[in-house]
């Protein structure tokens, strides 16, 4: 009985989970490089450095990465996108422990 009941405690959390995921929205699995410059040499040999536009990194498949060089009036956009998809991986991470845990709970015998 404690089982069953246990039981549909994690399937009620799987199903909460699931519905914050889903919520979510769009989201990008990546980063987002600011901090880049580029280095060039002048006539009379000195090198100076100017800053770049900011570079998203990110996956397009497994263990496959791109990147695009994003406009400064969009970087808010981007951070919001990339902000949710740790949100969206850190929920399915959850989710993956709690069935797990469920496998393991329907295995026992009372």
């Amino acid at each position: 009985m404690k089982t069953e009941s246990t039981g549909m405690e994690i399937i009620r959390a799987m199903r909460i989970v699931i519905a914050e995921a889903e919520a979510i929205g769009p989201w990008i699995d990546g980063q987002l490089l600011k901090n880049k410059r580029t280095k060039y040499v002048k006539k009379d040999g000195s090198v100076s450095y100017y800053a770049t536009l900011p570079i998203l990194q990110y996956r397009v498949g497994p263990g496959a990465r791109r990147s695009k060089r994003i406009p400064l009036e969009r970087v808010a956009e981007i951070e919001r996108l990339i902000k949710d998809g740790k949100r969206f991986k850190a929920l399915m991470s959850r989710y993956g422990a709690l069935a797990a845990r469920l496998a393991l709970d329907v295995k026992k015998k009372p």
